[in-house]
C-alpha cells in the first residue's frame, strides 16, 4: 500500500489533473460537469476529512436555490452519477499516472496512482459506508464568494455586439516570428507545455535539486490560464515536434561562482529554441518563489514568451476560447477604440462555444465596467457583476474569475470586498505578474498602503518592467508625497521594455508636473496624444478617462495636470 502523501502534494495532483480534465473536449462541452469537477476537487482539498453533503452539492456545486429539498428530488445524486462516469470514459480513453474518481456512495473525489492504491490515503466507499442521500435536515449554507441565487440569475445575460476588427500584437523582444501559424485544431486551448529537468552535468557541486525544480514549476504552470500542463515526465521529443507546444527545460551547471541553474524553451511546433537564460542556484527550495518565480513569470504570463509566440502565430479566423483571451489582453494594454469590435465580437462568439468559460466571462465583465470614452457607450455595473458571478461558477479557483469580481467590487466603490478577491487571485496564480500588478493598482486608488507590495511583487516578477506595476508605483510614490524619489524611478522605466502603452507616457506626464518639469510634462502629454488620440472630437479629459480605467486615478491625473497648465481641460 502506498503511504499517505502529503497534504500538499495531494492539492497540487488534484489541481493539475483536473486542469487537464477540464481542457477535455467531453468536459468542454458539458459546462455543469466541469462545474461540479471543480466543486468537489476544491472541496476534497479544502474539508479532505468531511466530504459534501447532498444539500450542499445541489447548492454550492450545482447552482440550485437554497430551498432544494433532499428528500424530494435526487437531483444532485444523479449528476455525481454523471460526472463518475465521464471520469470513467475519460481514463479508458486516456492514460494518465494521477486518476480522479468517486468513490460509489460518496461526494468525495479521490485520487489513484497508477498502481491503484489512493493517493491520498482517504477511505474507499464500502458496504457498511452510509448513504449521503439519506434523509437528514437541510443543515444552513456556509458563507460563500457570491450569492448562489444572484449568480443563476446572471446565467441569462448574453453580450450581443457584432463586429470585425484586426488583432493587435503586444510588442516584445521575445521569439521573431517563424509564419508557422497554428491549425484549426488547436485554436480554442492554450498550448501544451512539457517539463524536463535534467540531472547536474558534471563538474557541478551542490545537492541535485532537479525532482524539486520540476516539482516547483509543475505547480507553478498548472497555476497558468497561458499553458495547459502537459503529463509529467521527459517527453518523447520526436512524437511531440510539431505540436503547438512547448518544451521547458532546466538542468544544473557549474557556473564561476557555484552551481547554476540553465533554462531552454523550446517551441516545439517549429522545433526550435526560442529563449534561454542561466540564474544562480538557489540556496534551498525555500527561496524557489523569489528566486525561481521570475522564470515561470517570463514563460506562462499573459504578456510572456509564451503568450507572445501564440500571438505571432495566431490565425485571423481564430476567435474562440484562447486565442480570444490573447486580442483581449491586448486590446486592455492597449485600449486601441479599432481593437474594441474584435474583441467583443470574440467574446459573444466564445460564450456561445461556452457560456461558462471562466476567462471569456471575466473579460466580458472588464469591458462592461468600461466607460463611455472607451465604448461609445454608458458602463454597465450591473452586467459586468453578472458577469463576474457567471465565471466563478466553474471558476471558483481561477486567479481570472476572482479577479473579476474583484475588480467590479473595486468599480463599485467597496476596497474591503475587492481587496478580498484580489489577494484571492494573486494567491491562485502568483507568479502572473499582471494580476499582482492589477492588485496594486486598484489598491493604490483605493489608499490601501498594501497595493505598494503587490506593485513591488509584479516589478520583481518581470525584471523586464511591468508596465502597470511601474507606472502605478511611481504614482504611489506621488500619493505619499515622495515626488523626487518617484521620478527617479520613473525614469529608470525603459518603454520598449513594459509593452510601452498609455500609462507610461501618462505617468511621466505626471510625475514631471509635480516635479516642477513641465516642458518635459507637455512632451510626454504630446506624445500620449499623438499615439493614443483619436481622431474624433476628443477633450482632453474625455481621453484620460478612455484610456484610465481607474476612475479615481483618471481624477487625479486630470486635476493634476489642470492645475500644473500641462492641458487646459
Amino acid at each position: 500500500m502506498a503511504s499517505p502523501i502529503s497534504d500538499e502534494r495531494r492539492a497540487k495532483l488534484l489541481r493539475a489533473e483536473t486542469h487537464t480534465l477540464l481542457q477535455s473536449p467531453d468536459f468542454i462541452r458539458s459546462p455543469v460537469m466541469s462545474q461540479l469537477l471543480s466543486y468537489l476537487v476544491e472541496e476534497a482539498i479544502s474539508n479532505p476529512g468531511n466530504p459534501p453533503k447532498a444539500y450542499q452539492v445541489a447548492v454550492d456545486g450545482l447552482g440550485r436555490t437554497e430551498d432544494f429539498d433532499v428528500q424530494a428530488d435526487s437531483y444532485p445524486r444523479v449528476q455525481v452519477g454523471r460526472l463518475r462516469k465521464m471520469l470513467g470514459a475519460y481514463y479508458n480513453a486516456h492514460h494518465s499516472a494521477t486518476r480522479l474518481h468517486i468513490p460509489i456512495g460518496h461526494y468525495a473525489v479521490e485520487i489513484a496512482t497508477d498502481d491503484g492504491d489512493p493517493g491520498d490515503g482517504q477511505h474507499i466507499a464500502g458496504p457498511d459506508d452510509i448513504d449521503p442521500d439519506a434523509a437528514s435536515p437541510a443543515e444552513p449554507v456556509r458563507d460563500r464568494w457570491f450569492n448562489n441565487r444572484l449568480t443563476m440569475l446572471g446565467l441569462s445575460a448574453v453580450l450581443l455586439i457584432t463586429a470585425i476588427g484586426l488583432i493587435w500584437f503586444v510588442p516584445s523582444s521575445g521569439p521573431v516570428d517563424s509564419g508557422i501559424a497554428m491549425t484549426s485544431g488547436q485554436e480554442t486551448l492554450p498550448p501544451k507545455i512539457y517539463i524536463a529537468a535534467s540531472r547536474m552535468e558534471s563538474g557541478a557541486t551542490g545537492s541535485d535539486m532537479s525532482a524539486e525544480i520540476q516539482q516547483f514549476f509543475e505547480d507553478a504552470f498548472a497555476r497558468s490560464s497561458q499553458v495547459r500542463l502537459a503529463a509529467a515526465g521527459e517527453p518523447d521529443i520526436a512524437s511531440v515536434t510539431g505540436q503547438n507546444a512547448y518544451l521547458f527545460e532546466s538542468k544544473i551547471v557549474a557556473g564561476p561562482s557555484g552551481p547554476e541553474i540553465k533554462f531552454l524553451l523550446t517551441s516545439l511546433i517549429q522545433n526550435e529554441t526560442i529563449w534561454s537564460a542561466t540564474i544562480a542556484m538557489p540556496d534551498s527550495p525555500a527561496d524557489y518563489p523569489e528566486k525561481l518565480g521570475p522564470i515561470s513569470s517570463r514563460v506562462t504570463s499573459i504578456y510572456g514568451l509564451v503568450a507572445t509566440d501564440q500571438r505571432k502565430r495566431l490565425p485571423d479566423n481564430a476567435m474562440i476560447g484562447y486565442p480570444c483571451i490573447l486580442r483581449f489582453e491586448s486590446y486592455r494594454a492597449n485600449r486601441d477604440p479599432d481593437l474594441l469590435p474584435v474583441v467583443e465580437s470574440c467574446i459573444e462568439k466564445s460564450l456561445v462555444a461556452d457560456p461558462f468559460d471562466s476567462q471569456i466571462l471575466a473579460a466580458a465583465s472588464f469591458i462592461s465596467f468600461l466607460r463611455r470614452e472607451a465604448t461609445g457607450r454608458e458602463p454597465n455595473p450591473e452586467e459586468g457583476l453578472e458577469y463576474a458571478r457567471r465565471a466563478m461558477v466553474r471558476g471558483r479557483e481561477n486567479a481570472s474569475a476572482n479577479f473579476a469580481l474583484a475588480r467590479s467590487s473595486f468599480f463599485n466603490g467597496n476596497c474591503s470586498r475587492g481587496k478580498e478577491f484580489a489577494e484571492k487571485a494573486a494567491a491562485l496564480d502568483p507568479y502572473e505578474a499582471t494580476i499582482q500588478a492589477q492588485a496594486g493598482a486598484f489598491l493604490f486608488g483605493c489608499g490601501d498602503p498594501a497595493g505598494t507590495q503587490y506593485l513591488r511583487r509584479a516589478i520583481a516578477l518581470d525584471p523586464r518592467g511591468s508596465l502597470v506595476a511601474e507606472t502605478a508605483l511611481v504614482l504611489t510614490l506621488l500619493a505619499e508625497g515622495k515626488d523626487k524619489q518617484a521620478l527617479e524611478f520613473a525614469e529608470k522605466i525603459v518603454p520598449s521594455s513594459t509593452g510601452v502603452g498609455p500609462y507610461y507616457d501618462i505617468t511621466m506626464a505626471m510625475v514631471y508636473a509635480k516635479n516642477g518639469r513641465i516642458e518635459d510634462s507637455r512632451k510626454s502629454w504630446d506624445q500620449l496624444v499623438a499615439t493614443y488620440g483619436s481622431d474624433k472630437d476628443e477633450s482632453q479629459e474625455q481621453l484620460l478617462r478612455r484610456l484610465i480605467t481607474n476612475p479615481v486615478l483618471a481624477e487625479r491625473a486630470f486635476q493634476l495636470l489642470l492645475r500644473t497648465g500641462v492641458i487646459s481641460g
